[in-house]
């Protein structure tokens, strides 16, 4: 069993790893969280040191033997087309994970606990699919897409960290389409047009998973020993359809049966929705995946799909919380190794530690 006290998180200066950060500052049990990005995070951060470094260079590997790092997270893999340029979506996703885990499968490497925030976008998106994918699953068909290449690339460097340090414990965790009233995704863009786009002729079967629901998974991850592969979706299936009327909107079958490549770019300039190509597939032939490993090992999820949508919609019909001011950082990696010494209970000690804000309780919610 892995005693999980010095945390290193990647992706802070977006949803997932800010998310993350701040529900772990608030554990008592973790003695020190490093978040690494290349930008500032949006949060205030309490107790939670950041370092501007980049994973896709091998200088990781200095500060994870330097902070004496055990428990990695890697919730940095941007899914999310709008975050960056199609070069900097691969490098980041492929070379600074092969960095990442090549950093934790080192001889000397601290690190006993990997946990890493995949997607069922893995299982790609055919006509002739399962009716549902269970995580032993493989597709038949090569991908589509370069995110989906990119995925297969990055759960091998998974599996081969598994292999490697099989005293580790290794979670792969594949979430399913999210859906919330903070976080801005592909589908709740989708979801925010007047009407919902459709294919002719199509009516998918669909998943999601609510944004908190999710963090709470990562957060569980962190804080228990779940080694193993997981499909993290919301029970049940919703209809395209039926996510339209949950919405209180109409739907328009104004989307192509082929030539999704050249009429995506053309949906996206005109919407502004920056709908990836990974998921243009998923509007006609759909998906589900089989969320019984997921139930028997992290429990039932507080939100359904069903649930998800109408919260989803619910937080929508309010009005928008004024956003938290980013707190910027200057310190390069470099710096921050020089700079700090390391004490025992992973601190430095040019300031005193800070006490760990109490968690509050959480607003009670009906079950969907």
């Amino acid at each position: 069993m892995v005693d999980t006290r010095r945390v290193l998180i990647t992706g802070v200066s977006r949803f997932w790893g800010g998310q993350l950060v701040r529900r772990l500052e608030a554990s008592r049990e973790i003695e020190r969280i490093v978040a690494v990005d290349t930008k500032a995070p949006t949060i205030n951060l309490q107790r939670t040191d950041f370092v501007r470094a980049d994973i896709r260079h091998s200088l990781i590997d200095k500060l994870l033997r330097a902070l004496d790092i055990d428990t990695v997270v890697h919730a940095g893999l941007i899914v999310d087309p709008r975050r960056a340029t199609a070069r900097v979506v691969h490098e980041t996703n492929v070379i600074g994970t092969m960095n990442l885990i090549a950093a934790c499968s080192g001889a000397d490497s601290p690190v006993r606990k990997l946990v890493v925030k995949s997607s069922t976008a893995i299982y790609g998106c055919e006509p002739d699919d399962p009716s549902f994918w269970s995580e032993a699953m493989t597709r038949k068909a090569p991908a589509r897409d370069s995110f989906t290449r990119d995925l297969d690339e990055v759960e091998a460097y998974v599996h081969d960290f598994a292999v490697r340090k099989p005293a580790a414990v290794t979670t792969c965790l594949r979430f399913a389409n999210v859906l919330g009233g903070a976080h801005s995704t592909p589908f709740s863009r989708f979801f925010d047009l007047p009407v919902v786009p459709t294919v002719l002729g199509f009516d998918p079967r669909l998943q999601f998973v609510h944004e908190e629901d999710a963090v709470s998974i990562l957060e569980q991850a962190v804080t228990h020993d779940r080694p193993g592969v997981f499909n993290v979706a919301g029970s049940g299936i919703v209809l395209l359809s039926q996510v339209a009327a949950l919405l209180g909107k109409r739907s328009a079958p104004i989307l192509p049966f082929t030539g999704s490549s050249i009429a995506l770019p053309i949906f996206n300039r005109a919407t502004g929705t920056g709908f990836p190509p990974h998921l243009a597939r998923l509007l006609q032939f759909g998906r589900v995946v089989d969320t019984a490993r997921l139930q028997s090992q992290f429990g039932q999820l507080e939100w359904t799909t069903v649930g998800a949508v109408k919260e989803h919609a619910r937080q929508r019909r309010l009005p928008a919380e004024v956003e938290e001011k980013p707190h910027m950082y200057e310190s390069e990696l470099e710096e921050f190794l020089r700079a700090r010494r390391i004490t025992s209970n992973g601190h430095g000690d040019e300031a005193p530690r800070r006490r760990s804000p109490r968690r509050p309780n959480p607003r009670s919610r009906a079950r969907r």
